[in-house]
Order: C-alpha cells, then sequence, then structure tokens
C-alpha cells in the first residue's frame, strides 16, 4: 500500500481546539458512519421546531393538570401530596411525577404556560433522542435516524409534547426502561436491569398501570437474550422486577400511611385509597368499563381489532401501525436462526411485544378511553416501522420476496394515509392525491429497477426512494405541522387539522353529550376535544365580570372561592393565582371537601362564596345549563349541582351523599348573589357565553355568599 493510500484510509482525527471538539460533537465517534450524528442532530432540530414552535398558543391546555402545576409551584405541601389545587382538599387522579416536573419547573422560573409546557416539550425531544440510541445500538444507524424522524413526525407524540397531561413524559420513560434494558443485554450486568425497573417504576409514578404494558415485552426480551445461564438471567430479572415494584409503590405506600385528615382525599377513588385508583378507575375498569370507566367508553369509538384505524384515532397513530407490524415479523423471520443473545431479534421482541400490548388493550377496552393514549406505543411503532423499511431494502438485490413485501408495505401505507387524510377533504386537499402517487411511483419503480434492463441505475432508485418517503412521512408530517397551528384545551386534545377525531355514528353523541362545540364554533367541528379558540389563557375562560366581583368582595378571605369541579374551578385559580377550592375534585364527585370542613371554613372567615353547578362535563365552568346528558351535570337552576355530578359519575353513593349534603347545605344556608350588571343567581354566573374545557352552552352555576352566621346558625 503506498503512503498517499494509507493516509486516505486512516481515520479522521482531531485536535484540541475548541472549534476541533465542537467538529467532534458534530461529526460523533470515528467509528461512525460520518452523516449518523448530523443527522440525528438535524432530526433533534425537527423534533424542537415541533414540539417548541408557538408553544404556549394553548395557554393552560389541560386546566386541570395547569391548577396542580400552579398549586406545586407555590406550596411544596401541594407538591408533595400531588394536590390538585393550593387547598389541598382533594389530589389529582394520576401519580405525581408529571405534576413534580412541571411545578418544579414554575417554582425556579414562575409559573406561567411556557414553565408549565416546556419540560414536557423536553420530553419530546428526548424520546427522539434516546429512541435513536437505542436502535442504533441493537439494529443499526440508518434504522436509528429513519426511527428517530418518524417518531419526530408522530401526531401524537407531537401533540403531547405540547401540552400538560402526563403522556410525554410518560413515552419517555417507557423509551428510558427499553434502552436500559439494551445496555443490560449488552453489559450483562446487575446494574442495567435493576435501572430498567426503575424506569418503570418512575412510569407507574406516571400513569400508573399503563405503564406496566412495556413490562411483558422487557421480560421475555432478557430472559431470551439476556447473556449467562437461564438461572441467571431469572435472578437478574427478579431483581429488576423488585426494584420495579419498589419505585412503583413507593410514594403511593407513603401517602396511604399518612392519616386521612392529613392528606388530600385521592381523586376519583371510591374509598380514598391510592391503590383502589390503581387497579379500579385508573385500572381495570378502564379496560372492562366496569364503574367510571363505563361512562367514558364513547370517547375512544366502537371497540374492536380495528379501533386504532378509526375516525377517531386513526389520525393520531395509525399511519405506520401495518408497516411496523410487517416489520416486527420480517425481523423476527430473518434472525430465526440467529443466537440467542442476538440484540436485532432482542430489539424487535421489545418494541413488538409492546406495540402488540399496547394495541391490543386500546383496542378493546370498553372504559374511558382518550385517542392521546395511544402516544405510549408511538416510540415502537417508529422503530419496528424503521427496522422493516431498512430491513427489506437491503434485501431487494438479493430477493424477489423483499422486493414485492417493501412495495406493498410503500404502497399500502400510501393506501392508508390517503384514507386518513380524505377524512379532513379541506385539509390540504391536493395532499392525499400526492401521497397515493408518490406511493404508486415508488412501488412501481421499486419492481421495475427489480426487473432489471433499463430501468435499472441510480436514477430509478432515486425516484422509488422519493416516491417511498412521500408515501410513508407526508401524511404524519402534515398532520403534525397543523397540529402546531392551533391551540387546545380540555382533557381530551387531538393532533392534526380542525375535525381530526370526529365521532362517528353513536360516539358522535358521546362527543355532544361532553359539549365540545362552544359558543360560536361551526357545526361539524364539535371534533376538536374541547378546543375551539386559540391562543387561550386561563383569564380568557373565567368569567371576566365573576372573578372582578369576587376579588372586590374577598373580604381578606383565604380562599376566593368554592367551586364545584375544576373545570368551575381551574379557570378561575389560573386566573388570579389565588387559590380556590375545588369541591369535589375533577367532577365534583368525591366527597372532599365534606360540609363540616366547607362550614368551618365559612366559620373562620376564610371561604366567603361558593359556586355551585359546571362541574361535569355536562356543563362549563360558570355555565352548562340543564346539558346534564350522560352524566346528569348540572341542572339549569342548579338545584342538582354536585349531587348530579356524583350520581352521574359512578363514584358511589358516599360521594353522592356527600357532594349533596354539600350542595343542599349551600342553597339553604347561604344568599344567592346578583352581580352588578343585574344578572342574578345561575344567569350571573353563567353569563361568559364560552366557558373552559367544555363549552358551557347556557347558564347553570350560582354565585352564593355564605358569612360566618350562616355557618352558626342553622335555618
Amino acid at each position: 500500500m503506498s503512503t498517499s493510500d494509507a493516509l486516505l484510509r486512516r481515520p479522521l482525527r482531531f485536535g484540541g481546539s475548541p472549534a476541533a471538539a465542537a467538529v467532534r460533537v458534530v461529526r460523533g465517534p470515528e467509528r461512525d458512519p460520518w452523516w449518523s450524528r448530523p443527522g440525528l442532530i438535524a432530526t433533534a432540530v425537527i423534533a424542537a421546531v415541533l414540539t417548541c414552535w408557538a408553544l404556549t398558543i394553548s395557554g393552560d391546555a389541560n386546566a386541570y393538570y395547569a391548577n396542580a402545576a400552579l398549586a406545586a409551584s407555590k406550596s411544596w405541601t401541594a407538591f408533595f401530596t400531588n394536590a390538585a389545587d393550593l387547598s389541598g382538599y382533594v389530589s389529582l387522579d394520576k401519580g405525581p411525577l408529571s405534576d413534580w416536573m412541571m411545578g418544579l419547573s414554575g417554582r425556579i422560573f414562575g409559573f406561567s404556560s411556557l414553565s408549565m409546557l416546556l419540560p414536557n416539550a423536553i420530553c419530546g425531544v428526548g424520546a427522539v433522542v434516546l429512541l435513536h440510541n437505542l436502535v442504533r445500538r441493537t439494529v443499526g444507524h440508518r434504522e436509528a435516524l429513519l426511527a428517530a424522524l418518524m417518531l419526530a413526525l408522530s401526531p401524537v407524540s407531537v401533540l403531547m409534547a405540547r401540552y400538560n397531561n402526563p403522556d410525554a413524559l410518560l413515552a419517555l420513560l417507557l423509551v428510558a426502561a427499553a434502552w436500559a434494558l439494551v445496555r443490560a443485554l449488552e453489559s450483562g450486568r446487575l446494574r442495567h436491569i435493576v435501572l430498567c425497573g426503575v424506569f418503570v417504576g418512575l412510569a407507574f409514578n406516571t400513569k400508573m398501570l399503563e405503564a406496566y404494558l412495556i413490562v411483558p415485552a422487557l421480560a421475555l426480551a432478557f430472559v431470551i437474550a439476556s447473556p449467562g445461564s437461564l438461572r441467571r438471567r431469572v435472578g437478574h430479572l427478579l431483581a429488576g422486577g423488585a426494584s420495579m415494584v419498589v419505585v412503583s409503590v413507593a410514594w403511593y405506600g407513603t401517602m396511604m400511611l399518612i392519616p386521612a385528615a392529613n392528606r388530600p382525599y385521592v381523586g376519583d377513588s371510591t374509598n380514598n385509597s391510592w391503590f383502589q385508583l390503581i387497579f379500579g378507575a385508573n385500572g381495570f375498569s378502564r379496560v372492562t368499563g366496569g364503574g367510571r370507566g363505563a361512562a367514558g367508553g364513547a370517547l375512544g369509538g366502537g371497540t374492536g381489532a380495528l379501533r386504532l384505524f378509526g375516525s377517531e384515532i386513526g389520525g393520531q397513530i395509525a399511519w405506520l401501525l401495518p408497516l411496523a407490524l410487517l416489520g416486527f415479523l420480517v425481523t423476527i423471520w430473518v434472525c430465526r436462526r440467529a443466537p440467542r443473545t442476538d440484540r436485532r431479534r432482542a430489539a424487535a421482541i421489545v418494541f413488538g411485544v409492546w406495540m402488540i400490548a399496547g394495541a391490543v388493550v386500546f383496542s378493546f377496552s370498553q372504559g374511558t378511553f382518550h385517542s392521546y393514549y395511544t402516544s405510549a406505543i408511538a416510540p415502537a411503532i417508529a422503530a419496528l416501522a424503521a427496522t422493516g423499511v431498512i430491513l427489506l431494502a437491503d434485501r431487494v438485490r438479493s430477493s424477489s420476496v423483499a422486493t414485492l413485501l417493501l412495495a406493498a408495505a410503500v404502497m399500502g401505507t400510501a393506501l392508508l394515509s390517503f384514507v386518513i387524510l380524505g377524512r379532513t377533504p379541506d385539509f390540504v386537499p391536493w395532499l392525499r392525491w400526492a401521497v397515493l402517487a408518490g406511493g404508486a411511483v415508488g412501488a412501481l419503480t421499486l419492481v421495475a429497477w427489480k426487473l432489471g434492463g433499463r430501468l435499472r441505475g441510480r436514477g430509478t432508485l432515486a425516484v422509488a426512494l422519493a416516491g417511498a418517503a412521500l408515501a410513508l412521512l407526508a401524511g404524519p408530517a402534515a398532520y403534525s405541522i397543523a397540529t402546531v397551528g392551533h391551540g387546545q384545551t380540555g382533557s381530551s386534545p387531538t393532533a392534526g387539522p380542525a375535525g381530526v377525531g370526529r365521532a362517528a355514528g353513536g360516539s358522535a353523541g358521546g362527543f355532544a353529550r361532553f359539549g365540545q362545540r362552544g359558543a360560536g364554533t361551526a357545526p361539524g367541528s364539535e371534533a376538536r376535544s374541547f378546543a375551539g379558540r386559540g391562543a387561550g389563557a386561563a383569564s380568557d375562560v373565567a368569567n371576566a365580570q365573576l372573578v372582578k366581583y369576587l376579588k372586590q368582595n374577598r373580604d381578606g378571605a383565604k380562599y376566593l372561592v368554592a367551586a364545584t369541579g375544576s373545570q368551575a374551578a381551574a379557570p378561575i385559580a389560573l386566573a388570579t393565582g389565588d387559590p380556590v377550592i375545588t369541591m369535589g375534585g375533577f367532577m365534583g364527585a368525591d366527597p372532599a371537601p365534606t360540609v363540616a370542613q366547607l362550614t368551618s371554613l365559612i366559620r373562620a372567615g376564610q371561604l366567603r362564596y361558593v359556586l355551585l353547578g359546571g362541574g361535569g362535563f355536562g356543563g362549563g365552568a360558570f355555565g352548562g345549563g340543564g346539558s346534564g346528558g350522560e352524566f346528569g351535570a348540572v341542572s339549569g337552576d342548579g338545584a342538582r349541582g354536585d349531587a348530579g355530578v356524583a350520581g352521574g359519575h359512578g363514584a358511589g353513593r358516599a360521594s353522592s351523599a356527600v357532594s349533596a349534603a354539600r350542595t343542599t347545605w349551600v342553597q339553604t344556608h347561604c344568599q344567592p348573589v346578583s352581580l352588578p350588571s343585574g344578572r342574578s343567581g345561575s344567569s350571573a354566573a353563567g353569563a361568559s357565553g364560552s366557558s373552559s374545557e367544555t363549552g358551557g352552552r347556557g347558564v347553570g352555576s350560582t354565585l352564593y355568599r355564605c358569612t360566618p352566621a350562616d355557618a352558626t346558625n342553622e335555618r
């Protein structure tokens, strides 16, 4: 070999200057392809732009979680007990980790829409980067880059990274658990499988049993592919499981050791137990539809094998789902004779079982289900789809079967995108035809190249690649960009343009019952999931006249008002920053505060005003007249109040009794208020034509003034 040849083949090395260090960061390890690290950086930038651009357009987003984050940023007690508001009478109905993340950010930077949403955006970008590292370690650089790009363009992942629900953090922790498992397969060390269990436990502290959807995948891959004897593998797996259980129950168990009188009531539970909530309303009831879960079943459309492809969910997650399943099956087949410890097969097992377990549970759950839950399986879908595409592409030269499978996958994905895009015909009308044409061109030119002749050249492959890229990525990319373009509020956001997720058939009634259309919303746009306004902050939602009256007539009370349910209480708290009592928690159904606690506050002068009505999904904050619907929320005159919400919500007779007693006591002992406008009682409270999450379409909330004498003397 000549000296010149030796110089050309020598690995590229950089000096020790700052400029050289920057080059090394961009270039990455010398053993990696030159394009790998720059490609990752470019993909991370794409993810960051999609998640951070106009991040505060949704204002406070889900006011329920925003109010809890506000409380956590101001009170360490509210922080550690996962309280839903500053009063601390009721907790959130989810684990504390997401609330801690947003609360700490608010404490450090000052609470705002940006400080609350930015940690979730970081989680979204972090999941993309970590997935790249995970796929690179197990499969390869090309697969890793494509998987990261597919996740970055996943509409439901972009949505949740821009929102304050716990799902962005959940997805990041699930990817971290899979990454730790791969590290355990590489090193064979106990510490990595223990770390895997820790990550799953942290995910459990984010969204409870949903985090365990990944556990079968992790356990199966570890037992099959971990180095060492079977006895050693089982022992390490048990150690990882033990760490998972310890981390999972540590905070919940600690809360249960605190006397009930000294901690918030567990929101949405029937007996003030975190473990009842975990296995009940947030657990098996979501799958079976029993108890509380039965009421929310309409939210996800009809159950069945094709649920994830339906009009309500397809645009969120279904784009690459068939391709991911094909990638899983092809990888397992190709690796059928590989050694037991083969990492590519192990990765396929992790992602495949993770995806299938989640898809099956989501497809057949008969209880409360929201389309954004599918963000929990988006990383697995991205990894499998990318692996399948590259694996088949590598075998096109040598296998006609691989060529036909890849061509069919490209065309099939294009057809699926064509169908999904057709559900919103006013959104970039030409795009679905372009995607279909791209899929056809990509598939046909790929087959033509395989057949040989004059078409067997680089130009043909370039055309096939361009068509395939259009077929695979254009649809989800367009939906992700559309998600960035408008704000949403409420508890059930959806990705994509307006009109996505429109319920069909019986499900449409379910959405209508939840009052999705606000004042002035055009017919047919109900499906924007409690949205309908743009960059609305809480002050836009809360009735400005009511807030002004409460602040001017507070008379030194600690709490500005006590209101039924988070949809009435949270907007006031977020608009003012003052302590507001959320009576009954999220739906107004929880038995806290009790009548005794309420009267004690009034007697001590810490509370002057109580707002009844508007707590359930049937009515909005300061509104909702008469649209009790399935939940029987609030009657037009406020007479049913909390009791109506609790009874329809299914929280149990004890909760209904306490809620009814609260309402009865206030109506019996306190005086309805006429606001300065001249409106009185219910109409004054419901004067705001638009409301918070549920689009309040009428009047149904009544403001009462309660004095210490009212709490002392019986009428």
